[in-house]
């Protein structure tokens, strides 16, 4: 900034130059504008962290949505044999005594984790909503199993739709135990982050 100076020429010598006032700081003199700067930091730190750490958290559901996006129809032994390895290894990621869960009490376990308030409040995912009334313990679940462990039997294509579209629904709102105040994941994120 240049410093003012006054005229040097003999017409204007006389004339009493106005005082230039100090020019205005950018940066807030007052404490207050301070304070709420730092409040404003900590929260923003505060909220970025809770983010992060629930993102993380849910991670283990992004990698089962992930693989259940790999199955193929087109198989469906080996896709319901798929399906139950995955939710397997959610079940055991939440509570390791789960490994031990097999035939109507993994089932049982399965649905007494999908909250029943939930069923109906996923929005904008027509075959999520479709099978509102569905249950791993109904007959579906029971082929599903039965399906795991022998090669007679199969399940139908609609039948196989109905088991991943559930078993999407499950990923996505399941409760965990591990995490007091976490939120399921976004419906609209399919997994591919």
């Amino acid at each position: 900034m240049s410093i003012h100076t006054p005229p040097s020429t003999y017409i204007l010598r006389d004339i009493v130059d106005v005082a230039v006032p100090e020019s205005v700081a950018w940066w807030p003199q007052t404490i207050g504008w301070k304070v709420l700067a730092f409040m404003i930091l900590v929260g923003c730190l505060v909220w970025g962290y809770h983010r992060i750490k629930l993102w993380w958290q849910n991670r283990y559901r992004r990698e089962a949505l992930q693989a259940l996006a790999t199955l193929d129809l087109g198989l469906p032994r080996e896709s319901a044999t798929s399906l139950l390895t995955i939710l397997k290894a959610v079940l055991v990621y939440l509570e390791p005594q789960n490994s031990a869960l097999f035939g109507d009490a993994l089932l049982q376990k399965l649905d007494s984790l999908l909250p029943s308030a939930t069923l109906s409040s996923v929005k904008g995912d027509a075959e999520v909503k479709s099978d509102a009334d569905f249950q791993y313990q109904g007959e579906i679940g029971k082929k599903w199993l039965a399906v795991s462990l022998s090669s007679q039997r199969s399940l139908t294509e609609p039948e196989l739709v109905t088991l991943i579209a559930h078993t999407r629904k499950w990923l996505l709102l399941h409760r965990n135990a591990k995490l007091d105040n976490a939120k399921p994941i976004s419906v609209t994120n399919k997994g591919a982050q």
